[in-house]
């Protein structure tokens, strides 16, 4: 029966291929999904960990509401507030920024750079290096109101070389300013793709109607003060309702998150296609194996008339399934990881900068897609590997090639249903603006128009 069942699997080698393609290609995007999410997590975690490195302890504005676009945004802080702190006990240094999203830098050419995809930073530079997740790369950073340093990204991407003028354009019109510098964000030539512009504290104030207040102020603790100490200390000094005070490293982790959903449209995108892919793959699966068995009944009721027993068919057929699986699994999962290779060239090509790191392959990764090609495999040809059981040893004598069966009403009723109740559910997706569109139910009438059409 073993060896039955190999040469029967291998001589429908085009049956087989379109079999393989159907699971191939949904634990690909499976694959790829979890390999470009352990290391999209892997990059901005590394990236961000020495974020709050130098600053032991962060003081900032109460919550007002979670943004739209991800993150919180919260009440602004007195500038007078720094003085305050500076003068609680286990406080080394402090200093104010601030920092904001909605202005405009022009490259060389006098276009505007970024628009889609990461933003353009305009904020204040923090002197206190220790404070500061930039680093001066070239150059010097900046000290009178008409100066700036931008990013090693913004630098190239704007075509700008120190001593040039670039201008910046805010609710005030576009101004003119002095590049005097060239930064750093720790390994990377910038935060997660954004352009950081900074620029001195009073400058950034002026430019974004701040003046008086900061963001946030970050805090040094003194020689043999804990973060969780110095935090515990600038609480008890209660400098202002409501403020918010955490450590260096909860600033980190909040800050990679904040990325890291920003990126999660990635990951999303291609969970649809993993879904849409095996959705589809058990249905070809499915009616591969009942083509299978309808084509083969004569030859397993022979089977059946010299002694094989229900068992043993059974286990053909799962055994072409499990074969189809193990191998449709092994070559989805490589396909994933170069699907997530493919990815980080997009990134790439849509100017995203991410540090150059290699890709994350987690042994749970590899178990789910072996899991997910053996599991989609086995259960779509379990009911034609039942029907198969059933084949009686006198159908070997009997013409059965010709399928001489009425069309079902019931099956064509259930269709005709499925296809009704699908049409209402993709309905609001025809006409009505994307926003308000509730996507769940569409997506489940888009699954439901398919098993209409098959059914």
């Amino acid at each position: 029966m073993f060896r039955t069942t190999l040469r029967s699997l291998w001589s429908h080698k085009r049956r087989l291929i379109s079999t393989c393609v159907a699971v191939i290609l949904g634990v690909a995007f499976m694959a790829g999904t979890l390999v470009l999410n352990s290391t999209l997590s892997r990059v901005f975690d590394d990236l961000f960990g020495d974020l709050g490195q130098g600053i032991d302890a962060v003081v900032r504005g109460p919550e007002l509401f979670e943004s739209d676009f991800g993150g919180t945004v919260r009440d602004l802080v007195p500038e007078s507030l720094v003085t305050e702190v500076r003068d609680v006990p286990g406080v080394a240094a402090a200093e104010g920024s601030v920092a904001g999203f909605d202005l405009t830098l022009l490259d060389s050419a006098g276009d505007a750079i970024g628009g889609a995809g990461p933003p353009t930073v305009v904020g204040s530079w923090t002197p206190e290096p220790s404070l500061n997740s930039y680093q001066v790369s070239s150059g010097r950073a900046p000290e009178a109101d008409r100066e700036v340093i931008i990013d090693r990204a913004g630098v190239d991407k704007g075509g700008f070389a120190l001593g040039d003028e670039v201008t910046l354009i805010s609710a005030q019109g576009p101004e003119q300013f002095t590049l005097v510098g060239i930064s750093r964000f720790g390994e990377a030539d910038s935060a997660g793709g954004s352009i950081f512009v900074g620029t001195t504290l009073a400058t950034s104030q002026r430019l974004q109607g701040k003046e008086g207040e900061v963001d946030q102020i970050e805090v040094l603790a003194e020689a043999g003060v804990t973060p969780e100490e110095l935090v515990a200390s600038l609480r008890e000094a209660d400098l202002m309702a409501g403020a918010d005070v955490i450590t260096g490293e909860q600033l980190s982790d909040e800050s990679a998150s904040e990325v890291k959903e920003a990126f999660s449209f990635f990951t999303t995108a291609l969970l649809v296609f993993a879904f849409i892919a095996l959705f589809v793959g058990w249905f070809i699966i499915s009616n591969t194996f009942s083509i299978l068995v309808a084509q083969r009944t004569r030859e397993l009721a022979l089977m059946r008339a010299i002694g094989a027993g229900r068992g043993q068919i059974l286990g053909s057929v799962l055994l072409e399934a499990l074969l189809i699986g193990v191998f449709s699994a092994v070559v989805g999962f490589v396909c994933g990881v170069l699907l997530a290779a493919g990815a980080f060239v997009l990134l790439d090509a849509l100017d995203v900068d991410i540090p150059q790191t290699s890709l994350v392959i987690q042994p749970s990764t590899a178990a789910l897609a072996m899991a997910v090609g053996l599991g989609v495999t086995t259960i779509a040809a379990l009911m034609p590997a039942v029907r198969a059981t059933r084949v009686p040893p006198l159908a070997a004598l009997r013409d059965v090639a010709i399928d001489r069966s009425n069309a079902s009403r019931i099956r064509a009723g259930a269709g005709l249903l499925c296809l009704v109740l699908a049409g209402l559910l993709v309905r609001p997706a025809l006409g009505g603006e994307l926003p308000s569109i509730d996507l769940p139910p569409v997506v489940a009438g888009l699954g439901l128009l398919m098993i209409g059409v098959i059914v």
